[in-house]
């Protein structure tokens, strides 16, 4: 796959802070969901899925991600494999960031629960041990959840639009080579 220059690579659209899908970059969480369960062994690679962007088609001759209709760009019926790749990369990249601040949640509570277990006098340590577990939970749903889920979804979103691009170039070139 070709690298783009980051001049090109298209900036996903938001409004009122919600994604939403264009044709320069189409993602689907449909697709993002079925390509899940295909990666997963429990659905096959067969539909009707949109020429351009691969978004599921079902019996519609429009697609609503890159709003194209069959008739300029044909259905296909299998999700290219660089595409589920890109998916899948930009699910590994929103995981990424959510585990890392999740881990980090559950380490500061941890150093805390020491800090308390070194201070706290006799009995009272229990305390801190149970801060530890609790405390350590709701840390890492806070961090992971709370804090960065946001973030890892636009930094996830950012990474397809690139993949995406760069895909999307490439598939040209092949075009033009034959």
């Amino acid at each position: 796959m070709s690298t783009i220059p980051s001049s090109t690579v298209p900036e996903p659209t938001y409004e009122d802070g919600e994604f939403v899908p264009t044709r320069d970059v189409p993602f689907s969480s449909e697709l993002d969901e079925m390509i899940a369960e295909i990666r997963a062994g429990n659905a096959p690679n067969i539909g009707r899925f949109c020429g351009f962007c691969c978004a599921p088609l079902g019996r519609s001759d429009y697609c609503g991600v890159c709003d194209l209709t069959t008739e300029r760009v044909p259905a296909v019926d299998k999700i290219d494999r660089e595409l589920a790749q890109i998916y899948h990369a930009k699910r590994k990249r929103e995981g990424l960031y959510v585990h890392l601040a999740a881990w980090t949640g559950i380490l500061l509570a941890t150093a805390l629960s020491i800090l308390l277990i070194l201070v706290l006098p006799g009995w009272t340590k229990v305390f801190a041990i149970i801060f530890l577990v609790l405390g350590g939970y709701f840390a890492g749903v806070f961090f992971g959840n709370v804090l960065v889920q946001g973030f890892a979804y636009r930094a996830g979103l950012k990474m397809f639009a690139r993949r995406w691009a760069e895909w999307r170039a490439s598939a040209a070139e092949a075009v033009r080579t034959d």
